[in-house]
């Protein structure tokens, strides 16, 4: 049979605790050591399910930690469903008694191509499963709590065991890897011990992986998962009819900036020193991108989506002098942006910006840093995309060492070449 690396380290701490990490050196150990000492390298059959929560990027920082932690085990997985807030006009935050936003949940292609994401990881043998129906949702409002609560007549209670303490714990690869792997093998071994099988099913479940993974730690993997969540065609096909609308209006190339003002998002606002000192450091931000009257910008914003006519108006008057403006809503029908949940709008308009020429965001949102990472997978360089100041939130040392999966060098365009809108 073909030497299981994975399995091979998955079985043996000692190998891994004497830093016998990758494929190579795991079949170096095995052919000099292993074979004579008759260690295994036998599968271990593992499905690791988890919950998405909260905001469209937050779900795919989750989707992406999950898919990396499945690649470092050998394990399929299981995609959980998308999530979505009813609007943006909805006051959010973690204190559940001032929170206003509910979140629910919807079908996983909602957002994503399952079928182009099972066909990448099929070449590297991990299946990945559509959504199975669920007992009941998790509240998205516990992210560390929100173990998934599948019914699938196939699993039976005793083959599950939980990984807690994931959500925002920003754990080295080795660390996550050890700890799931650890679960695993105690489970396996049980199962074998009450005399189930041996291609019994260790069933590894997880609350909310959100920035669970230091990706600097394990940045070809992040490279990967990246690469491999592909988007839900018919979005992507929403923002090409923007961008060929914009072309047939004679805006050929613009720039993009991420403006986060609507009522979900106020507290950054507050922190920040107020709504006029938040639209200062934008403008400062839209210099130093270099933004100006000879090329226009497009704006994401959620403002027109609950019709908030008169912060709109106040918008555009603040980016008058900086720029002509392009948005959504002057290319697509109401209808087919009333077909789309608010999650679902946010990803038109991120696929729009991410074939802008320079691009102005929040350091605090997850849609801007995702954005980020994503232009430089399409070929655009870190230097073109310049961030509102946000230290004070308290999120960049987090995010420094948890949203990056592409390449660091502010000059480097990446290998794996998405194809641009």
């Amino acid at each position: 049979a073909d030497f299981n690396w994975k399995a091979y380290l998955l079985r043996y701490p000692d190998l891994r605790s004497g830093n016998i990490r990758t494929k190579q050196a795991a079949a170096w150990h095995y052919t000099q050591k292993g074979h004579k000492e008759h260690r295994s390298f036998a599968k271990i059959p593992i499905l690791l399910r988890y919950t998405a929560c909260q905001g469209l990027f937050n779900q795919m920082y989750a989707h992406l930690n999950a898919l990396v932690l499945a690649d470092y085990l050998g394990a399929d997985v299981m995609l959980p469903p998308s999530v979505y807030r009813e609007s943006f006009s909805k006051y959010f935050s973690m204190d559940l008694k001032k929170n206003e936003v509910k979140w629910t949940p919807a079908d996983t292609g909602a957002l994503l191509d399952v079928d182009a994401i099972q066909a990448h990881y099929a070449q590297k043998g991990i299946k990945v499963l559509r959504t199975a129906p669920y007992e009941s949702f998790p509240d998205c409002m516990h992210p560390q709590d929100a173990f998934p609560r599948y019914d699938m007549p196939d699993v039976h209670k005793d083959q599950i065991v939980r990984l807690g303490d994931t959500y925002l714990q920003s754990m080295h690869i080795w660390y996550i890897w050890d700890r799931a792997a650890e679960k695993i093998l105690a489970k396996h071994k049980q199962l074998m011990a009450a005399g189930h099988p041996p291609n019994t099913s260790v069933v590894l479940d997880l609350p909310c992986p959100f920035l669970s993974i230091m990706t600097l730690t394990c940045m070809d993997a992040a490279q990967e998962a990246a690469t491999a969540l592909k988007f839900n065609k018919t979005i992507v096909h929403m923002a090409r009819t923007i961008i060929n609308g914009m072309r047939g209006a004679g805006i050929a190339r613009y720039n993009g900036a991420h403006l986060r003002l609507e009522k979900d998002a106020v507290d950054w606002a507050r922190i920040l020193g107020g709504f006029k000192k938040y639209l200062a450091e934008y403008a400062r931000s839209f210099a130093a991108a270099g933004f100006s009257k000879r090329k226009d910008l497009y704006i994401a914003s959620g403002l027109l989506s609950y019709n908030a006519s008169q912060e709109m108006k106040d918008m555009l008057t603040f980016l008058e002098p900086h720029s002509s403006v392009q948005y959504k809503e002057m290319y697509l029908p109401a209808d087919m942006l009333s077909s789309l949940n608010p999650e679902q709008e946010a990803l038109v308009d991120f696929l729009v910006l991410s074939n802008s020429d320079n691009f102005v965001g929040l350091g605090s949102s997850t849609f801007s840093v995702y954005l980020r990472e994503y232009r430089v997978l399409l070929g655009h360089a870190r230097l073109a995309d310049v961030f509102v100041d946000t230290s004070r939130i308290g999120t960049d040392a987090l995010f420094e060492r948890c949203t990056h999966f592409a390449p660091l060098d502010t000059t480097a365009v990446s290998s794996w070449h998405k194809p641009a809108l």
